[in-house]
């Protein structure tokens, strides 16, 4: 579809004039498209794109920086390592509504407040940045993505500046921005900040807000635009092209992975004293295994992937990669007595940091980490029990 849409654009190229530009007319309009979440993963934070319409020129086109190929050589692992390209593409408006009204999902269209010189100039950064050898992109979570683009693009063709409205006295981290589209889903929220590390914790300025689709479209609202000779604003319309009802299964769960933690820590504190220790020992090696999963996951994430979110992540301090080395060692070696010795004073560290420590951490992490306080402390000190 999107190579029929490009070549039906070359051909208007060719016969639009020697230039090979289409000419918008006076009546052209270009506009945000902010689309409200979905129920798979890639779609929890919605999405924003850019609407072409001119009546006169036969053209209505959605430009999307929110796509990528699955059919990508190696995709999984590509994504996994943030080296996988997202694509510039271009469809027509009416088939981009239709698939958002298929998977239930709100649009909301702003009328941008752009002269003909302006919307002309965005207009062929568009289609120039829609050329095959312009459009891949590498994703950055927070800096470069559907929505930042659209920022940058229409900031960077028009004659003027956008000023967003200061936020100052709100001062809000990228993290807690992404607490917008997660309170109702715990488990995604804790699983996201167990692998996000301090990049998250910055305080984000208004401008850089607008990395998710909702905060582009408050700060869109609230902009003007800023020109020697003049301020206006930035959008000159609004309107709701979709308005659908939120699913009713969006409602907080009893069942959150602090509540869970906590009950496997109370009930493994019972077992600690009732059991017999010999049992105990196969309770603690899967601990330990899966705590130094975890370990090796934000490890991984934080020194081999191209991603910069989960640089520097401080979960490290509890769950330790080496974990996974005591799951399958004999507790009472001398080397294991070191290592045993060593998490504990990470895990201490980390919990009488959690209030200091300039990054937020999961509540859930907190019962975790005192569960393998309690079962490490065991070992130490009663290592002769164990094998």
């Amino acid at each position: 579809m999107t190579k029929i849409v490009f070549l039906c654009l070359l051909l208007t190229f060719i016969l639009n004039g020697v230039d090979g530009q289409i000419k918008l007319s006076q009546q052209s309009k270009i506009s945000v498209l902010t689309c409200a979440q979905g129920d798979e993963l890639y779609s929890a934070f919605g999405h924003s794109a850019l609407r072409v319409y001119d009546a006169e020129n036969n053209m209505d086109l959605v430009f999307n920086y929110g796509t990528f190929d699955f059919n990508t050589p190696n995709f999984y692992l590509k994504f996994a390592n943030g080296k996988l390209d997202y694509i510039l593409s271009v469809s027509q408006f009416k088939r981009f509504l239709a698939a958002y009204f298929k998977e239930n999902r709100s649009v909301k269209e702003q009328v941008l407040n752009l002269s003909l010189e302006d919307k002309q100039s965005v207009f062929d950064a568009l289609m120039e940045n829609y050329r095959p050898e312009n459009r891949y992109y590498k994703y950055d979570f927070f800096f470069d993505n559907c929505a930042t683009r659209i920022v940058d693009i229409i900031g960077d063709h028009i004659d003027g500046e956008i000023v967003f409205e200061n936020n100052s006295a709100q001062e809000v981290s990228f993290r807690t921005y992404l607490h917008h589209y997660l309170s109702y889903s715990p488990w995604i929220e804790t699983g996201l900040n167990l692998l996000l590390g301090l990049p998250a914790d910055k305080i984000a300025t208004r401008k850089e807000s607008t990395f998710l689709p909702d905060f582009l479209l408050q700060a869109f609202d609230h902009a003007v635009i800023k020109s020697d000779s003049a301020t206006s604003a930035l959008v000159i319309e609004k309107r709701e092209l979709l308005s659908l009802n939120t699913p009713s299964s969006l409602h907080k769960t009893f069942y959150t992975p602090m509540f869970i933690c906590s009950v496997i820590l109370l009930v493994v504190l019972v077992l600690s004293f009732v059991l017999n220790s010999n049992i105990l020992v196969y309770l603690d090696r899967f601990l330990f295994f899966i705590t130094g999963l975890v370990g090796i996951l934000v490890a991984y994430l934080w020194f081999v992937t191209d991603h910069s979110v989960p640089a520097n992540n401080l979960n490290i301090l509890w769950a330790l990669p080496t974990f996974v080395y005591l799951a399958f060692s004999k507790f009472n070696s001398k080397f294991s007595k070191i290592l045993i010795y060593i998490h504990l004073v990470c895990l201490c560290v980390f919990l009488l940091g959690w209030k200091f420590i300039p990054q937020a951490f999961p509540m859930a992490t907190i019962p975790m980490a005192l569960l393998l306080v309690f079962r490490l402390y065991l070992k130490r000190n009663r290592n002769t029990k164990f094998v």
